[in-house]
């Protein structure tokens, strides 16, 4: 009996457990935030490990959700957060790691 009243026991707490997650879920999706993309152009970027620092930079910024660099045409596209970084943040981070950028446009 006791086995049963253990199993039974085990089986409620993993219940709870999934619908805990599923309650985060629910409530990070129905909480949706507009986001706000911007290009930036970045200079000194002359090799092929440049990108991978710009975009390390920028990804480190809180609220940035993506980075794309394109050494070709010296940009770097950023999707983020307006609530919680800014462009201007964005092209401090960059700055701070050796290649100053420019929103476009």
């Amino acid at each position: 009996m006791k086995r049963l009243t253990f199993s039974a026991a085990a089986l409620m707490l993993g219940l709870g457990a999934a619908f805990s997650h599923m309650a985060v879920v629910q409530s990070a999706s129905a909480a949706e935030t507009t986001l706000a993309q911007t290009t930036f152009y970045v200079d000194n970027m002359t090799c092929g490990l440049c990108p991978a620092t710009v975009k390390a930079a920028m990804s480190g910024v809180k609220g940035v959700q993506s980075v794309e660099v394109d050494l070709a045409t010296k940009t770097a596209h950023v999707v983020f957060d307006p609530a919680l970084t800014n462009a201007a943040t964005i092209a401090a981070a960059s700055e701070q790691a050796g290649y100053p950028a420019a929103v476009q446009g």
